[in-house]
């Protein structure tokens, strides 16, 4: 019966820590839950165009069309949201074909990156 009783209080307490962790989980999904209703971040493409210039810092319009498989309005769309709030911002690059639209990573973008990252991580 001693053993019985000792099982029953270690039993408790891994019920309590996966209570505990499964809170904290969950807690976590919530927090990206908010931050996909977000109506900026609900598109995967946008979030595509974000990972891609976090990583690389700048690319242009051609390049991101073809990361992500979007049409020119699409694309255009997407780089105007994605400006409008200070995630991104995009220039005119002068090339020996002509001008290029480039799109560049902000240090606003870079943040908003890393909190969803960060939060994938934990989840992980």
């Amino acid at each position: 019966m001693a053993h019985n009783a000792e099982y029953s209080g270690e039993q408790s307490k891994a019920d309590s820590i996966t209570s505990n962790e499964t809170e904290e989980l969950n807690s976590i999904i919530y927090e990206l839950s908010e931050q996909l209703q977000e109506p900026l971040l609900k598109s995967s493409i946008r979030l595509i165009i974000l990972i891609s210039l976090v990583h690389n810092r700048q690319l242009s319009f051609t390049e991101l069309s073809k990361i992500t498989l979007s049409g020119k309005g699409s694309m255009s769309n997407h780089l105007e949201k994605l400006q409008e709030k200070g995630l991104i911002r995009t220039f005119y690059a002068f090339s020996l074909t002509g001008p290029r639209l480039m799109a560049q990573i902000t240090e606003k973008g870079i943040v908003a990156y890393e909190s969803y990252a960060n939060l994938l991580r934990k989840i992980l």
